[in-house]
């Protein structure tokens, strides 16, 4: 059963892959937890300590990017945020476009801890080429693949 030409073909039903492109190459990519060997659905919940009824739908496609990092640096990654309830992000300060909230029902953010310049080093090595948005702070590094807010930035926190 094959779909017609200029159509484009969906996934079938039952499956969690689907192709993307990242930087300039088309790869498949795999939507499921199964398939994550670094991280638990956990290290991206809202830090609210339960005091939200917040969905923690983070994108699956920041997880796999961060996933592959972990394997390629060969160090720990700590997920210091990654989903946010509207509340929790007003109490840390984000921006209220922040890509950490869940906008159309799935977060694109993740702050990772960074203990030193080693660390730092390797991690946006790597980085650069997986994400087009990335904030360096001090002790941590933010990066996110929000597709509503503005492309190919870095900042300091």
């Amino acid at each position: 059963m094959g779909w017609p030409k200029g159509k484009p073909r969906k996934p079938r039903s039952g499956t969690d892959t689907a192709k993307t492109a990242t930087r300039g190459f088309t790869r498949n990519t795999v939507h499921s937890w199964k398939e994550i060997r670094h991280f638990t659905p956990r290290e991206f919940t809202c830090k609210c300590h339960g005091l939200c009824d917040h969905p923690d739908a983070i994108s699956m496609e920041l997880v796999e990017k961060l996933d592959r990092i972990r394997q390629r640096i060969n160090m720990p990654v700590t997920i210091v945020s990654g989903t946010r309830c509207e509340r929790h992000n007003r109490m840390v300060g984000g921006d209220p476009r922040s890509a950490h909230l869940a906008k159309s029902g799935v977060s694109h953010a993740a702050d990772i801890r960074c203990a030193d310049s080693a660390f730092r080093f390797a991690f946006l090595n790597q980085a650069f080429s997986l994400f087009n948005r990335i904030g360096v702070g001090r002790d941590f590094i933010h990066v996110d693949d929000d597709p509503e807010l503005p492309p190919n930035l870095i900042w300091v926190y």
